[in-house]
Parts: structure tokens; sequence; C-alpha cells
């Protein structure tokens, strides 16, 4: 490779040029792995990215030109991670970090344990005084648990999800979703007048962060989870190699999460407990709550270590704070409904809804907590093996028992077209035939 020039006259232009030298535009969309050589000064340094998938851009094209776009955003991305190690004299910390990361994920069996062994592999190099791991619903970016118990105080989480879901912030997570790169640092994202958050004026700045760095988990099926990492006032600032590394960890552990969705799927149980009712009032606190609740909430993955003490007690999940705080924005509808996980009663729906006018208990906001039904479970399985809208109703109707005749009549297709989308379907699971669809993953998460 030819010497770069000086880290502060490398421009973008550069990345481009010397990424394009590196990795053909032929490979790009091929390669499931590369490794990208960097080297200032006569040290050579290595950096390995996974390089797909990679999501299409918001608003893109279908057919060719949704690949073209895909193709561009991948090649943008990656050069930008290059011009970044390239700044700072060729970043090896950034492979490393991403590896043990990975081995890390890989080796969790749930959730909970994931993200406990991904911070746990990262703070090292990203060297985070507080960390949450975050789930969410692939389609709406709805908080659905997560991690917190190296997180924000449990006082503090219903003012932060308030901001998230009602209020509005920089570098909130539906912003990062629209990215190449789906990494944001909130000094950055504010111009450096940090005043400008009230995430920083409520949250952090009272309790002495200085700044948050997110990362979103999603691979080209969606958005599994986030990273959610904050330093203290007296630590070092963020710098660009540690926006390097939390890039390169979007996608690989976006992939292991999505696994994991499946895997907590298959282990959901048949519950019998009685759908409970709590109402807040405009400060999300519980003013009511029927005893049903308790049998809901006691066993939440991922609750807040101190959620037991007496001052504790009727704080809820954060996902319950973030539904209630979506039904409230300005635009909102009245109605809202989202889904957390509970260990003993597995994927189970949320459904707030807006009260016209407070009555004497003060009440704002009444979230209704149940066991959600099997259509939920399969809109989440069908993202979670990447399905196509239209593969995703050619499976609705086969695990309903129809034939592939009945199928095209149905769905407008040839039963040609059918037996292509199956195909693909088959692929995608793993599975070689419609018994198997029925009988192997789908009999385990659905029916």
């Amino acid at each position: 490779m030819n010497e770069v020039r000086s880290p502060s006259l490398y421009t973008d232009l550069d990345a481009e040029s010397d990424f394009n030298r590196h990795v053909p535009a032929g490979q790009i969309s091929t390669l499931s792995e590369i490794t990208l050589r960097s080297g200032e000064n006569g040290r050579k340094d290595w950096a390995r990215f996974n390089l797909t998938p990679f999501p299409v851009p918001p608003g893109a094209a279908t057919g060719a030109m949704a690949a073209t776009c895909a193709n561009s955003a991948r090649r943008r991305h990656w050069a930008l991670v290059w011009r970044v190690m390239k700044r700072n004299g060729g970043d090896s910390g950034a492979g490393r970090v991403t590896d043990a990361a990975l081995r890390a994920a890989r080796s969790a069996r749930t959730v909970e344990e994931f993200f406990e062994k991904v911070k746990r592999a990262t703070r090292p190099a990203l060297r985070f005084d507080i960390c949450a791991g975050v789930t969410v619903d692939p389609q709406t970016l709805m908080n659905t648990g997560g991690d917190y118990r190296d997180a924000l105080p449990p006082s503090m989480m219903p003012r932060m999800l308030d901001i998230e879901y009602r209020e509005g912030d920089a570098n909130d997570l539906s912003q990062l979703a629209t990215r190449a790169t789906p990494v944001g640092l909130l000094s950055r994202e504010t111009g450096g007048c940090l005043e400008r958050s009230p995430r920083y004026r409520d949250i952090m700045r009272p309790l002495g962060f200085r700044d948050e760095l997110r990362v979103l988990l999603r691979d080209r099926h969606g958005a599994w989870g986030a990273l959610i990492m904050g330093r203290a006032q007296d630590a070092p600032a963020f710098a660009p190699s540690d926006l390097a590394v939390a890039a390169s960890l979007a996608q690989p552990l976006g992939s292991v999460l999505r696994q994991l969705h499946l895997t907590r799927l298959a282990e959901t149980g048949a519950s019998a407990t009685a759908p409970g009712l709590v109402l807040l009032d405009g400060e999300y606190r519980v003013v009511h709550r029927t005893p049903t609740v308790d049998m809901w909430f006691e066993d939440l993955a991922g609750e807040p270590a101190d959620a037991a003490t007496p001052s504790a007690g009727d704080r809820l999940p954060p996902a319950v704070y973030a539904v209630a705080a979506a039904v409230r924005t300005p635009d909102a509808p009245g109605t809202h409904t989202s889904w957390m996980h509970s260990r003993a009663h597995g994927r189970v729906r949320l459904h707030a809804w807006r009260l016209g006018r407070s009555d004497t208990t003060g009440a704002h906001t009444a979230v209704v907590v149940e066991k959600a039904d099997s259509g939920e479970h399969f809109g989440l399985i069908a993202a979670a093996y990447g399905l196509t809208p239209r593969e995703r109703d050619v499976t609705g109707l086969v695990l309903r028992g129809h034939s592939t005749a009945d199928i095209a009549r149905r769905a407008g297709l040839s039963p040609h077209t059918v037996q292509d989308h199956l195909k693909s379907v088959f692929d995608k699971t793993g599975l070689h035939s419609r018994r198997e669809l029925v009988a192997g993953v789908f009999a385990r998460h659905y029916l």
C-alpha cells in the first residue's frame, strides 16, 4: 500500500480512493468479510470489518436500483471508517475489539447474557462509565426491554424514555436508523452545544456525565437493539477512534441479537395470567394498578437491580414508560401498542391510551399488559428471518394449510412464482419442505 498523507490532510476523497483501490467494486456485495490494511509511517495495522449485509437507504428504489443504492451505501460507510482509521494512524484495536465482542456475543444463550458479555468485552476499549443494552422492535424501534444493570438510576428512566419517545432530542434511535453508519455522539449532534439537548440538561449533567455515544445494532433485516454509553465529566472525551469501534460493532452484533430474538421466542410458554392495568399521571408515577400487574412484571428480564427496594415499589419496566410516552406525543392517535419480553410469560403486549381528562386519581395514561397473540409472534419471526413482505404473506398462507394453487389465487401470483417465494423462505430458514416449515421452526415459535 502506498504511504498515506498526513492525517490532518487526509480527506474523504482520499479515503474513497484508498478504499476503492483495496476493495474492488465487483466484490463489495459478495465478500462476507474483508481485511482492511492501514499503514502510517511504516506501521502496518489490521482491522477486520464485516461488510455484508448492509441495509438499503430509506426511500431507495426496488430491484436493481435498490441493489445499486445498497452497494453505494456500504462503500460510503466503510470509506468513512477507513478515513477515521487513517486520521488516527491506523487502528488495529478496532479489529481486536470487534472480534472479542463478536466471540462474546456468539457465546451468549440469552439476550441478557448477550449484553452482559458484550459490555464486558468492549468496556476496556470504549471506557464507558454507564451503558444500557436496549432491545427494540425492528418495525417501530420501540423499547422492548434489555439490560439496564449498568445504566442510569431507575428513577431517571421515566424522564429518559419521555424524551426518547415523546419530546424528542438529538441522537435518538430514530435518527440513527436513517443513517448509513448508525452511530451518534451527542456532543457532535448538538454542534458542541450540549445545553440544546434535554437529555443532557435533565439527566446527564445532573448525574455528572459529559457525553453520550450510541450505536444501533442492526443487520440487513432490521434494527434489534442498541448500546447507549456515557462517560463521566472527569473522563476523557470520546475520540474518533471510539466512533470507529462503535461503527464496526453495529452489523455483526445486530445479526447475533436477531438470532437471539428467535431463540427467546422459541422458549415462550403459555400464560394464564389475567391482563393487568396500570394508570400513570403526567410524571409517569403509578396512581393505580391491578393486582395482576405485579405478576406480569415481577420477573422481567433486565429489570433494574434496585427495583425491589421499598422506594422502587411502583417503578415499571422501561418498555412501559416508552409506550406511555409515545401515546402522549402531540400527533399520536391516542392509542399505541408495543411489546416486551418476560421470562415467565414470553412476549407480552403493551397497549397504552391517552385519557381524555384526568380523573380524581390524576391519571393521564392507561397501559394494559397481556399475553401477545400468535399473529404478533409471526411478525417478529418473519422479520428475524429476513422474509420480504411477499414471502411473509405466502408463508402465512402455508401455515394456514393452503395449497400452491390457493395461494396463487389469493395472492394474485402464478404457481411458479409462489414456488419461487417458498424456495427463498426455505433458504432463509434452513428448511427444505412445507412439512418442516410447519412442524419445525414455525410450530415451535408460532402455533
